[in-house]
């Protein structure tokens, strides 16, 4: 079991050879006066795609050449080194790029750099993609099958016999009360039921199973059955995970009770206390368990271990697991419907009951492991958007069983956008990248496709472009931190998972890349996953047995007792460990084989204040490898042979949602309505309500009129007034009020629009603080640097607009505003109308002019206009009426 967040447990680590060979030097207790070295991708590159190495100096490279080599010695390419990078530690102040794209032939390659600190890197290939990542893929899946437990384990140099077989007939529990670290008092409480809790895989370097991270593993595999059935399915002699990734959702089954709606979520405890014995606290082989100690009944958990109950039958799911196990279950039903049938129908039953139960208001910490603080998961909403959007594509490719609550697809498409939407303008929006705790990485790929495949319906709470700028928003903010790292990794190299991370990243921007043909994300997809692979200050891969030098002190259990301490055969193939860290344990257990032997530490000479790596069995922060770190590498692997798209599909902005939009509720607007009903549109109409039913004014009868043909009915103060200079109390009493009475006339406001367009952060707080989703300016988009509002938005309490209409503005004027917006990529357009009437107003426009406009729009829909209202475009809940 993986712990990020400390105290960890004191327990499973592994570590580095005595003689370590960093790239193609040996590494020195200390940094050398004058170094250099030359830290590459050391599995290789694809010789159609970017490559880039790096030199890494003690010491200005001022005119340094480089020479891409063969293995005969031919120089291929060779140029002077490339712009410097930035410096990474005071030791080495010195990183500079090293491309060679022009590279294709199929070979095997090393760098020499002659300057003034010559250096030379270890050796890599460049072949096809499939030829490069051919060893790799199958070394994941060799690390999985590694990992099995139960009776249907795959014997091999490290696994020769099973291991808990007593899983078959386990007692389950209530969940005890732990501390932070796992620790409980007295005994635990047996349900009086036994289940066959057999199988799965080991989560990390113990021996614990768990639903959290076992659900996350198992939908990474299936996804690369499903999308990539040559490198990863049946079409695969190395590496197919078919019946892997079938082993693992096998088990989550076994986990889920359909008929008693019960679900169980963790076999084994990790932390014991004075007469009671747990995982953590030993160190052994797993065939050891099921008999260890006898009769001793300080190790009963150990010999029968516990599962332990996530509720009462019938009971709410915490929503990250039930995404998780449902979006399993949808793909489980979608690869194995034909070869298994049976298996796969009771996958989609199960899946659609437990996406059924998943509460959908979590209250205080999500389920995750005993304890939470092991793995303190917060995003959920991601979860749900996979899970439905994969229950989506089992239902939409027929052949369904009988009794399904959902047999329409519609349901779940729309269960899908209702959860990216909520996610995209929720909390952790864009906060962290594909890995254990957000999937949206994934999910947003995954549901553009489905809107794809179900011909773009309207009324769906998210669009494609809007799923596409949320992945752009995320890997931008990844590109921003590879800005401060001299060797561009996007993610910081102290914190944990850094590993999972890269991998994660490098799934994202290649599924960015093949939906917009962004030849620049495809390169941060090879960038990324280099730096996993040897492309690092350390000059080590994280990920065993992937490259010339990588951990060989695995802080895992049976490759410590069982495999080779310094990188020779057998290892832990394909296992990706933590990586780097800004801590680094220590704590040596009885029965470890110490590794290193001499305890040395060479990697430390490149260390980097909070940035640190140590290749030792203590070290768990930094080589404990486990399943749901090393879940996302396939896809990665699987993903660097696929091409950017030679032709670009439409740019992630292509749609551009114009949104038609009446300020102040005055009474001319009323004949706005047969214009939008001849044209099939609506309006979005911002209404002061104290005024509502005066002369100048609508009525409430009107806007009941209104909104029965489908438009929306917003808020903009009680008299129209300007909020900045107002006391905060007068401020609620003005925007509150105001929502608090269309909502006793039976409106649903969402959306409110600032008057003058004038507002600030104090009263953007207040807009929120009322129940609203968007608050609107009057400005913004002006046609020079900004041609539209982003989708979704940057704020959603401060969007932005063209200029408003007036008396004197063309019709082709307000059509610029559109075009404008489809020539730089999309967005929303709102258009701020206030009178409709022929020259009464300075700010008006006549009814033809507005009758004209809407055809015109009409038209529009090849280029991706859209016409939608602010909240079928901004989303979110109706929040309840909230009191001045």
């Amino acid at each position: 079991m993986r712990i990020v967040s400390a105290p960890r447990r004191a327990v499973l680590t592994f570590a580095l050879a005595l003689a370590l060979i960093v790239m193609g030097m040996t590494v020195p207790s200390t940094a050398a006066p004058a170094s250099a070295f030359v830290r590459v991708n050391q599995v290789g590159y694809p010789a159609d795609f970017v490559k880039r190495a790096y030199l890494m100096s003690s010491t200005a490279e001022t005119g340094a050449m480089f020479a891409v080599k063969n293995a005969g010695g031919t120089t291929l390419f060779s140029g002077p080194i490339g712009q410097a990078l930035g410096s990474w530690s005071n030791a080495y102040p010195f990183v500079y790029a090293l491309d060679f794209a022009s590279v294709t032939s199929p070979g095997t390659y090393s760098i020499e750099v002659t300057g003034p600190v010559p250096a030379t890197s270890p050796s890599f290939a460049i072949d096809t993609g499939q030829a490069v990542y051919q060893q790799p893929l199958a070394n994941a899946l060799s690390f999985y099958q590694t990992e099995r437990d139960g009776p249907d384990f795959i014997p091999g140099p490290l696994r020769t016999a099973a291991a808990h077989l007593n899983d078959q007939n386990a007692m389950t529990y209530l969940q005890p009360h732990v501390n932070s670290s796992g620790r409980f008092s007295g005994d635990l409480t047996p349900l009086g039921t036994q289940i066959d809790a057999s199988g799965g895989w080991w989560d990390a370097g113990d021996y614990i199973k768990g639903v959290q991270t076992l659900s996350y593993t198992t939908d990474m595999l299936l996804l690369g059955v499903r999308d990539f059935p040559g490198l990863m399915g049946s079409g695969s002699a190395t590496s197919d995970f078919t019946a892997e990734a079938k082993f693992g959702a096998d088990w989550l089954l076994r986990m889920w009770d359909d008929v008693t709606s019960t679900l169980y979520f963790q076999v084994g405890i990790g932390t014991g206390n004075a007469k009671i014995v747990g995982d953590h606290d030993m160190w052994r082989l797993p065939q050891e368990d099921d008999s260890f100690g006898g009769t001793d009944p300080r190790y009963r958990y150990i010999r029968n271990r516990p599962v332990f109950r996530a509720g009462p039958p019938g009971s709410l799911i915490s929503p990250n697991l039930a995404g998780r196990m449902a979006a399993a279950f949808g793909l489980c039903f979608q690869i194995y419907k034909q070869s298994d049938p049976a298996f796969a129908n009771d996958c989609l039953l199960s899946g659609q009951h437990i996406f059924d139960l998943a509460d959908t208001n979590p209250q205080g910490n999500l389920l995750t492991y005993l304890p939470f603080s092991f793995y303190p998961e917060t995003e959920w909403r991601s979860d749900l958007e996979l899970a439905a959007v994969e229950l989506y594509f089992a239902v939409a490719s027929g052949d369904l069983p009988a009794g399904l609550p959902h047999a329409d697809p519609s349901f779940y498409l729309e269960q899908a956008a209702h959860w990216a939407n909520a996610y995209i303008t929720g909390p952790d929006d864009a906060a962290d990248t594909l890995n254990l705790y957000d999937v949206s990485g994934l999910a947003h790929y995954e549901l553009h496709n489905a809107i794809g495949q179900a011909g773009n319906p309207a009324g769906l709470e998210t669009t494609q472009a809007a799923l596409v700028a949320d992945l752009r928003k995320a890997l931008d903010n990844a590109i921003a931190q590879a800005s401060s790292d001299p060797f561009q990794f996007g993610f910081p190299w102290s914190t944990w998972d850094t590993a999972t991370h890269g991998t994660g990243l490098s799934v994202m921007a290649s599924e960015y890349a093949q939906l917009t043909g962004s030849s620049e994300h495809a390169a941060w997809s090879g960038r990324w996953l280099a730096n996993v692979l040897g492309a690092n200050a350390w000059g080590s891969s994280f990920v065993v047995g992937d490259g010339t030098t990588f951990p060989h002190c695995l802080h895992h259990q049976v490759a410590n007792l069982v495999g080779a301490l310094d990188g020779t055969a057998p290892i832990l193939k394909g296992a990706v460990v933590e990586g780097p860290n800004g801590t680094i344990y220590s704590g040596f257990q009885t029965g470890m084989r110490n590794c290193p032997p001499d305890d040395s530490d060479p990697f430390a000479a490149f260390n980097s204040g909070k940035n640190k790596f140590r290749d030792d069995i203590e070290s768990f922060s930094t080589v404990e490898p486990a399943v749901d770190l090393s879940a996302t590498s396939p896809l990665a692997f699987a993903w660097q042979t696929i091409p950017v798209p030679p032709s670009p599909p439409p740019p992630p902005g292509a749609e551009t949602v114009v949104t038609i939009q009446f300020d102040d509720g005055v009474a001319d607007q009323y004949g706005s309505l047969a214009i939008l009903n001849a044209h099939d549109m609506h309006a979005t109409f911002y209404v002061n309500t104290a005024v509502i039913g005066d002369a100048d004014h609508l009525s409430w009868a009107q806007l009941q009129d209104l909104a029965a043909a489908g438009n929306e009915i917003a808020g903009h103060t009680l008299h129209h007034v300007n909020l900045k200079p107002l006391k905060v109390a007068d401020a609620r009493l003005e925007v509150c009020q105001d929502r608090v009475n269309l909502i006793e006339q039976g409106f649903e406001p969402t959306s409110f629009a600032y008057p003058f367009g004038t507002f600030d952060a104090g009263t953007e707080q207040v807009v929120q603080d009322c129940g609203y989703n968007s608050g609107r300016g009057v400005s913004g988009v002006n046609g020079t640097s900004v041609f539209a509002e982003t989708v979704p938005p940057e704020d959603s309490y401060a969007t932005r607009t063209p200029p408003n209409p007036k008396q004197g503005t063309t019709l082709e004027t307000i059509q610029g505003y559109v075009t404008d917006a489809v020539a730089h990529g999309g967005g929303w357009v709102q258009l701020v109308f206030h009178h409709l009437c022929d020259g009464c107003d300075a700010y008006s426009i006549t009814p033809a002019t507005f009758n004209a406009l809407l055809t015109w729009l009409e038209g529009q829909s090849a280029n991706g206009v859209v016409v939608r209202t602010t909240h079928q475009l901004v989303g979110g809940a109706v929040q309840p009426p909230i009191p001045p």
